[in-house]
């Protein structure tokens, strides 16, 4: 058995990485092979060439984008991601239960954890000229707050601050935030209009800083979840606000956990619906973001969700639990 180590050195140096691989991984086990990323194709060529090594566990060492960049490649083997967080979102990781503060923990999970089987979502754009582009998604896509916000996030800040840099971005973009009128289908229910600021879905429900946004998404139930965001001034934003604070309240989580709670309502400021397939098309080009990196402007997108397609390493104890609380 031998594992393949692919590491973003801007996130994690090999000589950090390789004493807890040495001390995670079993005494049988062959010495691993290492595979540095190139940021100029975000990971692809270093975890091609660890497949091609025929390893039998991946392991990544990165952000949100070279962890979307392995589970994408690695869908339709048999080899297993295990993913050592080292972003700032760490959006995956938070949502399976990964250790996000310990990098010892969550090498140990690497080699010791259990494996679970998780969906994986698909979405294709359409800019204003016509060309199409298609990007794999683990946690959420969208338009709106949340790719406007990472567009204006301070990198130099991030890199000082780490997730608050957001709450920055968040701050300056919110109040001028250009609302789009867009035509929403759900699989193949009707199509409805509507005019929103924000639209996200999301293959699992967690963000930044462990914040539940999609509070009846599940990583493993063949669903993705949407949020239409569309307030009226700053009555409509305090709305918002409530309903994600309530969600996020200790509570209402473990409620939640214990099945005690129904689907989230949908109010006049939110709405939220399920479905396998979502097709929208945009008055106007949006910015859209795909796990934390915007990806360009879209007049159109369809996104739809891989049942059970990739197989991930989870702490024992989690499995089949979904996020921490």
């Amino acid at each position: 058995m031998r594992a393949g180590v692919v590491f973003n050195p801007v996130k994690l140096s090999r000589d950090e990485l390789a004493p807890q691989v040495e001390t995670a991984q079993p005494l049988e086990w062959s010495e691993p092979v290492w595979f540095e990323t190139d940021p100029d194709d975000g990971g692809e060529a270093a975890v091609r060439a660890a497949l091609d090594a025929e390893i039998d566990l991946l392991i990544v060492a990165g952000g949100d984008g070279t962890v979307r960049i392995a589970a994408d490649l690695i869908t339709g083997t048999t080899v297993p991601l295990a993913i050592i967080p080292a972003g700032t979102g760490n959006l995956l990781a938070r949502n399976l239960g990964i250790d996000v503060t310990s990098l010892r923990t969550a090498m140990r999970t690497a080699f010791e954890g259990e494996e679970r089987e998780i969906d994986l979502g698909e979405l294709e754009l359409e800019s204003s000229d016509g060309t199409r582009s298609r990007h794999a998604f683990a946690v959420m896509v969208g338009f709106g707050l949340d790719a406007e916000m990472i567009e204006a996030t301070d990198e130099e800040l991030k890199k000082k601050v780490g997730w608050l840099a957001y709450v920055d971005a968040a701050g300056r973009v919110i109040a001028s935030l250009d609302k789009v009128r867009v035509q929403v289908r759900m699989d193949s229910r009707r199509t409805v209009r509507q005019t929103v600021n924000t639209m996200v879905i999301g293959n699992c429900g967690t963000v930044t800083n462990g914040i539940v946004l999609l509070p009846d998404a599940a990583i493993d139930d063949g669903l993705l979840d949407i949020a239409l965001i569309r307030p009226r001034g700053a009555r409509g934003w305090l709305q918002v606000a409530g309903y994600i604070t309530r969600n996020n309240l200790l509570v209402t989580k473990l409620l939640r956990r214990r099945g005690h709670l129904g689907k989230q309502r949908t109010g006049a400021a939110l709405g939220y619906g399920q479905a396998k397939e979502t097709v929208a098309r945009l008055l106007e080009p949006r910015a859209v973001q795909v796990d934390g990196d915007v990806v360009g402007d879209a007049v159109a997108l369809r996104a739809t969700i891989r049942e059970d397609a990739l197989v991930v390493r989870v702490p024992k104890k989690r499995a089949g639990r979904g996020p921490a609380v």
